[in-house]
């Protein structure tokens, strides 16, 4: 199952802020007002309670996400082995179209990396996985895999 690409920027973007309101909540929790009341309505470990069920569902939500981009690359390097033990022929890549979209997907994004050593890599694998050359621009890239899933 793949997470749309806006959850995924969202997760992104909201786990830092988080993390900031987590320690926030610890640092100054003895100087919030009406923390008595809370305290008085909760229990005096409300805080302790409340940070622990946040940071433990983000630990959790962490765990899956690292299963599925485990289970992606595995798919991904299964692709690339199989498609250099039949000699690179476009056949053996095409046999299974969804792994070999998400391996160029993955590529694509790593042609927008700021290290130039990633950029190659990935275009020269790009290009092995897709029989030709689009250059290092990921928009033409882009164009390619958007034509491919809208073929299968």
């Amino acid at each position: 199952m793949r997470i749309p690409g806006g959850m995924e920027a969202l997760f992104r973007q909201l786990t830092p802020l988080v993390l900031l309101v987590v320690i926030v909540a610890v640092v100054f929790e003895p100087w919030c007002p009406e923390v008595a009341w809370v305290r008085s309505q909760f229990g005096s470990g409300v805080l302790l309670r409340a940070c622990v069920a946040v940071l433990g569902c983000y630990v959790l939500l962490l765990w899956g996400e690292s299963i599925r981009l485990h289970t992606i690359l595995t798919g991904v390097l299964q692709a690339f082995r199989q498609f250099d033990a039949r000699g690179g022929k476009d056949a053996a890549a095409a046999r299974n179209p969804k792994t070999r979209l998400e391996a160029a997907r993955l590529l694509i994004a790593a042609l927008k990396s700021d290290d130039p050593e990633i950029r190659t890599s990935s275009r020269h694998n790009l290009t092995r996985l897709v029989g030709q050359d689009l250059g290092q621009d990921p928009a033409a890239w882009q164009k390619w895999l958007a034509e491919q899933e809208r073929a299968t």
